[in-house]
């Protein structure tokens, strides 16, 4: 009898058990409550109703969760985070990615009010559900910028937060763990008290494939870790490749997205025919395993500096193998 409860019948007037599936789903959380606090019988969980749509961004930015993207300076990270928050605001499409309509509080720590403003009237949208912060006192590893952002989220109500970037909102030392841990740990008590999710911005070290700077707490906290590198080729038009490192609730895709910048916003765009991809075409063509760096620029494929380049990014992508004295081994499929 677990699927039946005693109700008041509204025709008869006398109590008879009802099953579940004759409830208005509306009702199931009067009836399933959590204990302790948080917790819930698996049952009583599996009943409740809960969002049909469980991300604001498809596959990278769950509700209540946490996304990272780290990038180069100058790559464009801030412009594309406005768009960011702009798509989700609309609920509109980002980089042809769906998302889910939400409030979004972008808060920024780096440039004053006017340049801001200025790269907003510049893109020529309108952010609806939009809020914009400018500061640089607020610190989320002290106490009274804990209480800042805190006093922020009560008015606004987001339900997606940006941090536009992060080291400039931490007082202590990104490379210690302790440190980064109390910025997670406290943003977690926000996730949790006011329902929202949270994008961090972030700069990488000086090897980008080593992922965001500092300590690796946040990429072990994150549901997506994205990585976001220049690609503009020689004297052409702006042009970033995003790379998702980590997707908790999700492949990785095959691919990366590439994007073009427009009018201050970047617009997907077909990958270029780059020395890398001509690299990795020929060498998929190619009946040999192993290869030097001769051997490719003997077939006319750009300069040893460039093919040297391309072949080392293969290498990091496990493509290829690098060898101790030179020379690389394919690893990939052959065409």
């Amino acid at each position: 009898m677990k699927d039946y409860i005693s109700i008041l019948d509204p025709v008869t007037g006398e109590e008879r058990l009802a099953h579940y599936s004759e409830l208005d789903t509306d009702v199931y959380p009067q009836l399933w409550r959590p204990v302790g606090g948080f917790c819930y019988s698996a049952e009583a969980f599996c009943r409740l109703t809960l969002a049909k749509a469980p991300f604001y961004l498809k596959d990278w930015l769950p509700k209540k969760g946490k996304m990272e993207l780290y990038g180069q300076a100058k790559v464009g990270k801030s412009l594309l985070s406005l768009q960011l928050a702009r798509c989700i605001g609309a609920g509109e499409p980002f980089l042809e990615i769906p998302t889910t309509q939400a409030r979004v509080l972008y808060l920024q720590f780096e440039l004053g009010q006017e340049i801001l403003q200025d790269r907003l009237k510049k893109t020529g949208h309108t952010y609806e559900e939009v809020y914009l912060g400018t500061t640089f006192s607020l610190k989320l590893d002290k106490a009274d910028g804990q209480k800042m952002l805190q006093e922020a989220l009560e008015a606004v109500c987001p339900q997606v937060v940006i941090i536009d970037p992060l080291y400039k909102a931490i007082a202590g030392d990104e490379n210690e763990t302790h440190d980064m841990l109390s910025v997670a740990d406290f943003l977690d008590q926000c996730i949790d008290l006011y329902n929202c999710s949270f994008v961090v911005i972030h700069h990488p070290g000086k090897d980008l494939s080593k992922g965001g700077r500092g300590s690796t707490v946040l990429e072990d906290w994150v549901d997506s870790y994205i990585e976001m590198k220049d690609a503009t080729p020689k004297g052409g038009t702006k042009r970033m490749r995003l790379t998702p490192k980590l997707l908790r609730h999700a492949e990785l895709p095959p691919e990366p997205i590439e994007a073009e910048l427009t009018d201050f916003e970047f617009v997907r765009a077909d990958p270029l025919d780059t020395i890398k991809s001509q690299v990795r075409t020929l060498l998929s063509e190619s009946p040999a395993i192993s290869f030097s760096i001769s051997n490719i620029v003997d077939q006319g494929v750009g300069s040893r500096g460039s093919v040297n380049r391309a072949a080392n990014e293969l290498a990091e992508e496990g493509i290829v193998t690098k060898l101790p004295k030179g020379g690389y081994i394919w690893k990939g499929e052959k065409a």
